[in-house]
């Protein structure tokens, strides 16, 4: 029924929709649903969920009329796949789209042929309706119109001003603010606002039809901006906290809007509203670091930490779901999809789709919940399986605890026991850190790459030496300066953990004095690759080599084969073969600069992080 495009429209034929009719006669109106999830929420940050300095109503009273989970997960701590996941009922990998889609208009996303919650329900007659951030294709046949949504209206990026609708997040800055695939301006006028008028409208335009709204709030993803009024509420908090918590006030007041909208045109009981978060809060920079809460959960956005991918989910049906409780089950986002489905009375949904039903959860808060999970974004895996939880090159941007490079790789932990994650117990368990490895590589989309492995030490004859740099490292990626590049230690595929040091559209430039005269054997550059964050091999490797620090060889080059650009996730080491004897060296890394046509941010800023400058020899 749902092998491609094309069928999907052909199952929405007239005859489908009066069937449909001539059933709703006869039974139980099918009722009506609303998405709503915010962008960037931590994972306890609503009043109901124990953030107590929150003013949360709208999220509050949902939570009364509903149930709320306490075990609730996204399919990844990241904007684009966890959305993929969402409205397909696939993981981000099944979905097609692991990583974020691009920003700028003409670069595509998702595939056309996945299949979305709009286009299921659909097939029963629903009036679909996208509001708000979408985040998952910018070409015309990946953008919501094509995606099953009848109606849209917002923004295709990552993020907007909420003010003048630019992306600002890289040149050229561009607007990005559309409805029904034509770009619109609104000058001036706030974006949240703005949702909400669309959303009452779509509601009232649509009330005599059974109808599907995905009210994507891009709040309170940076930039915060909240309404004066929760600015004044919470003026004695500290920053980042203030904005933030303002900024989600802002948010919930829409909420309640939405709310009293549904009980003023009599549909509020015929209608199941879900609200949820798309990942834990933000640590970046233009998150000013923070600002969210994940009480006791250790992790964010960008981590497989319990605080990346634990969510606030509620969902409220009134007469229809148990008022005011709590569901503790393991669920996962791509559980909706045939949740929804089961409640609207489709007869059948895509067989590719990975979630479960959880009815039965909400109809029984005694029914078992899912026993088994399994996450992957970029290098980071994790799978959980009952409270046990194995996670392979863990990054926590909180840095809560510390990590250490080598032994916490894999970070083994039972949650019913130690629910902050602080301690890793692989070397107490490791049959359960092998069974756990075993279960993930059955998955389909793991691989033998993903499991770390234990390398041997780097033996740099040039540790400990001086060593001076012609060109700063990115302000962010500083490390401990030039001395982590002679310091004997391997950086992992977390480009932040301290030991890279990070270029960007700039060369490493390193002159190296080994304060003794040495047979060289060769000079090895340890390298990264991460597409995702723009961070590519160099371009080409140059030595010199002196003996009294004043005249110096002619460069020997080295040209790394630039097809690895086009593998992700990769640590690699150069050797330029020099068999020369020295006590001076200089040493060049070329960045690429920016970013290679093929890339889906062409011409964008590149990075060249380096961990190791590594010299062989006695």
């Amino acid at each position: 029924m749902f092998r491609s495009k094309v069928t999907k429209y052909q199952i929405c034929s007239l005859f489908s929709l009066f069937f449909t009719v001539f059933l709703c006669a006869q039974t139980e109106p099918l009722p009506n649903v609303i998405l709503i999830l915010s962008d960037d929420q931590g994972s306890l940050d609503a009043n109901c969920y124990g953030a107590k300095d929150l003013t949360t109503p709208g999220i509050d009273r949902l939570a009364a009329t509903g149930l709320r989970f306490t075990q609730f997960y996204v399919g990844a701590a990241l904007c684009s796949p966890s959305r993929a996941a969402l409205l397909t009922g696939r993981t981000p990998h099944g979905a097609g789209l692991p990583g974020n889609a691009s920003s700028k208009e003409g670069v595509s996303g998702m595939p056309t042929e996945q299949i979305t919650i709009a286009e299921v329900l659909k097939t029963k007659g629903y009036k679909t309706g996208h509001i708000g951030k979408w985040h998952l294709g910018f070409t015309p046949e990946t953008m919501p119109n094509q995606q099953g949504f009848d109606y849209s209206f917002g923004h295709m990026g990552g993020c907007i001003d909420n003010y003048s609708h630019f992306f600002y997040w890289n040149g050229p800055n561009r607007h990005d603010l559309w409805e029904n695939g034509e770009m619109i301006y609104r000058d001036g006028q706030f974006f949240p606002d703005l949702m909400a008028d669309k959303a009452d409208a779509f509601i009232k335009e649509n009330k005599a039809d059974p109808f599907f709204m995905y009210y994507a709030i891009n709040v309170p993803h940076y930039p915060y901006q909240p309404k004066s009024k929760w600015r004044q509420h919470y003026a004695d908090m500290e920053m980042p906290r203030r904005d933030y918590a303002g900024f989600v006030s802002t948010m919930d007041a829409n909420i309640d809007r939405l709310i009293n909208t549904l009980e003023a045109e009599g549909i509020r009981e015929n209608t199941i509203v879900i609200f949820m978060s798309d990942h834990g809060h933000s640590m970046e920079e233009r998150a000013f670091k923070g600002g969210g809460y994940a009480g006791p959960y250790r992790g964010s956005k960008m981590s497989l930490f319990e605080g990346g991918i634990r969510v606030p989910f509620v969902v409220s049906w009134p007469n229809k779901l148990d008022a005011g409780t709590t569901r503790d089950q393991f669920a996962m986002s791509m559980d909706l999809l045939p949740t929804i489905a089961e409640w609207c009375q489709v007869e059948n949904i895509p067989a590719q789709v990975e979630g479960r039903s959880i009815r039965a959860i909400m109809d029984n808060p005694e029914a078992a919940g899912r026993q088994d999970g399994v996450w992957k974004l970029g290098r980071q895996w994790a799978i959980r399986q009952g409270d046990w939880k194995l996670i392979g090159n863990p990054r926590d941007p909180t840095q809560k605890y510390p990590l250490d490079p080598e032994k916490d790789q894999l970070f083994l932990v039972n949650l019913a026991q130690d629910i902050g994650e602080s301690q890793n117990v692989a070397s107490k368990y490791p049959k359960k850190v092998a069974e756990l490895t075993k279960a993930y590589l059955e998955w389909t989309y793991a691989s033998p790459d993903d499991i770390p492995k234990k390398l041997p030490p780097l033996a740099n004859k040039a540790a400990g030496a001086k060593i001076h740099l012609n060109h700063a490292p990115y302000v962010k990626y500083r490390a401990h300066g030039g001395a982590t590049l002679l310091d004997n230690k391997r950086g992992t595929l977390d480009f932040t953990d301290g030991r890279w040091l990070g270029f960007l559209k700039a060369n490493l430039d390193a002159e190296i004095d080994l304060k003794q005269m040495m047979n060289l054997e060769n000079v090895t550059i340890r390298c990264m690759q991460d597409q995702g964050n723009y961070i590519f091999i160099p371009k080409a490797i140059e030595v010199q080599y002196s003996e009294d620090g004043k005249t110096y060889s002619a460069p020997v080059r080295y040209t790394p084969d630039q097809n690895l650009m086009r593998l992700n996730g990769k640590i690699y080491e150069f050797p330029v073969s020099l068999k020369k004897k020295a006590r001076y060296l200089k040493v060049t890394a070329e960045n690429i600069v920016s970013n290679p046509a093929w890339h889906k941010a062409q011409g964008a800023d590149s990075f060249l992080f380096i961990d190791e400058i590594i010299v062989n020899g006695n």
